[in-house]
């Protein structure tokens, strides 16, 4: 857990994260303006803006400073556009542009496809609005009109900035907003023509303007809270579900308690000699020395577990700092620095458990739980993106991966989380495993006929629904902010729906154990894993509904980036939701058996 700790504090201080560190400027001073890639809600396929060879200036370095933007592909370059603070600007020539006819095809393809140009001004995305005056990110390349296209050639930045200095003498400014309008404009100065008089098969000037206007809002993430629509609506039938769910989570921990509770009692009050008569009512007393019996494919099952707690901390951290506003730049790949490397130092706590539980179920082989625990998820993963890169690499998409972040990302496995995981799994198999309340015996008990409703196929369907229905309203607005290009305003809710489907993947796992053990089946171990598991296949089933009813994109390259994510996502719940049921209701049964007493 300290090693964990310790990854936090690095990820927060050791990268300069936007929200924790605010640059600050002098009136004057020249503010960083950064082109990323062109994204389209129609291809979710980005490209870079210079292949457009519009203003290209004579260094395009990358600006990529962390592993998530190496790893991920995202482009941020040096742009043409110089921006002082304070210093208005009008019409200001960028370049002149000469359209070839493949330039021209080009980008009449993008404009068709509804590509936007997304920049940096202060690591801040630029926001721009539509013609419905819907708040966006990025700017639209240009619109068409019937067979006449238009290309948005005109910027008009407008720039909120907030005093930060107490005093009149040298004062310093923080950027709190960027907004662009757009136009498209004629060559001709004298008298500058807007609109569909523009075609652009012509020459055209690329200008842009600047204006800036100081505000007393001293945060600099308050306009991008709302870039949705109907963003109150969402937020309230987020609460509605919540409340509901929370009910449920309620009424399903009072049932177990109070059953507990009456089962102990008859247990108390029942005399010795009327054990045999009641014996149907007392059945879980009755397997006392075959529940804790270790389950079959044991190494499995603790790669599983060790795996899920690694995801399931790590989820939750960075919904954590997310929802307090230290990861919201997405663009910039901060997000995805972050998601790698507390994974990576999480990889400690993936060994500890895994190893922790193959020993408290005696297994042998510890070099393979270690191995399994380390590289299970991690060749999974690679083989999928792997197969998602080359398909990008075909559609020359700017999200191909290149080799050296191939190379980055497999030195962050075997330099780091290698380690990690093998000082973790070193201290998992030297701890003394905990003890049971009660020994199994060497025969195992036979398990009488079950009820219908306990059977894999049942359990798992009904469990499963509970678990994704009781989030299933904020996954799907999650889904459409995420496909949308919008990851701002979803990490609260994000928190808050991690902490509820934890706390109700923990209660149906248990009350499945319950009915379980009541009906003398000791065999529940694998069942408290796989019946909350599902809600990551009801995830998966409901991005295939999401794609054939809310998606527009057809090119196969998407398709399977589309679906290899979502199989990755829901991969990633299912573990987190099936280790939380299985370490709730392995605490759930040591407990109630610790509770009374044993012939």
């Amino acid at each position: 857990m300290n090693i964990f700790m310790l990854s936090i504090i690095c990820v927060v201080c050791a990268f300069d994260l936007p929200g924790i560190k605010q640059k600050m400027y002098v009136e004057g001073e020249q503010i960083s303006v950064l082109i990323n890639e062109m994204t389209s809600e129609s291809t979710q396929l980005p490209y870079d803006y210079y292949d457009l060879d519009i203003c290209k200036p004579e260094s395009t370095e990358n600006q990529n400073q962390n592993i998530g933007s190496m790893i991920l592909g995202t482009l941020i370059q040096q742009s043409s556009y110089k921006i002082f603070l304070n210093y208005e600007i009008n019409d200001e020539l960028v370049c002149i542009k000469n359209f070839t006819q493949t330039e021209q095809n080009n980008l009449k393809w993008f404009i068709d496809h509804d590509y936007r140009v997304n920049m940096l001004i202060d690591d801040l995305p630029i926001l721009s609005r539509d013609y419905l005056n819907n708040t966006k990110i990025g700017v639209p390349l240009g619109i068409r009109n019937i067979n006449q296209y238009q290309f948005y050639n005109h910027y008009n930045f407008k720039v909120e900035i907030y005093n930060t200095s107490k005093s009149q003498i040298n004062q310093t400014f923080s950027i709190n907003s960027i907004r662009v309008e757009f136009e498209s404009k004629c060559q001709d100065s004298p008298s500058i023509k807007s609109g569909i008089d523009c075609p652009i098969n012509q020459q055209m000037n690329i200008t842009y303007s600047v204006e800036f206007s100081m505000t007393n809002s001293s945060n600099r993430w308050s306009a991008y809270f709302n870039i949705v629509n109907d963003s109150d609506q969402q937020w309230v039938s987020i609460s509605i579900t919540f409340t509901i769910s929370l009910l449920l989570t309620v009424i399903i921990a009072w049932f177990i308690r109070f059953t507990i509770k009456r089962d102990v009692l008859k247990f108390e009050a029942l005399p010795q000699d009327e054990n045999d008569i009641l014996i149907d009512q007392m059945g879980w007393k009755q397997i006392s020395r075959d529940v804790f019996r270790p389950p079959s494919g044991i190494l499995f099952l603790s790669v599983l577990i060790g795996t899920g707690i690694q995801f399931t901390m790590m989820t939750i951290s960075i919904f954590f700092f997310s929802s307090i506003g230290f990861l919201y730049s997405a663009h910039t790949g901060n997000l995805a620095t972050v998601v790698i490397v507390v994974y990576v130092f999480t990889g400690s706590l993936n060994g500890y458990y895994s190893s922790k539980f193959y020993k408290y179920f005696k297994g042998e082989y510890w070099l393979l739980c270690t191995l399994g625990s380390n590289l299970a998820f991690p060749i999974m993963a690679l083989f999928i993106f792997g197969i998602e890169n080359i398909a990008l690499m075909f559609e020359e998409s700017s999200n191909g991966l290149d080799f050296k972040s191939g190379v980055t990302f497999i030195a962050l496995q075997l330099g780091i989380q290698t380690p990690l995981n093998l000082i973790g799994s070193f201290i998992g198999f030297k701890f003394e495993s905990p003890k049971n309340p009660c020994k199994y015996g060497q025969i195992p008990q036979e398990i009488p006929s079950q009820p219908f409703y306990l059977d894999y196929f049942y359990s798992c369907l009904i469990g499963g629904l509970i678990c994704f229905i009781s989030v299933g309203l904020e996954i799907s607005q999650i889904m459409q902010l995420i496909w949308q290009n919008s990851y701002y305003e979803f990490f609260v809710s994000l928190f808050f729906t991690a902490i509820l489907l934890i706390i109700i993947s923990a209660e149906v796992s248990i009350l499945t154990v319950y009915l379980l053990i009541q009906n003398q089946n000791h065999r529940w171990w694998w069942k408290a894993f796989f019946v909350p598991f599902t809600s990551g296949v009801y995830l998966f089933i409901y991005s295939i509904q999401y794609y054939l009813d809310q998606l527009l994109f057809t090119r196969f390259s998407t398709i399977l980036y589309y679906f290899g994510t979502m199989y990755m996502a829901s991969l990633c719940l299912g573990l987190v939701c099936g280790t939380v049921g299985f370490i709730a209701s392995h605490i759930f049964v040591k407990k109630i058996y610790s509770m009374i007493k044993l012939d």
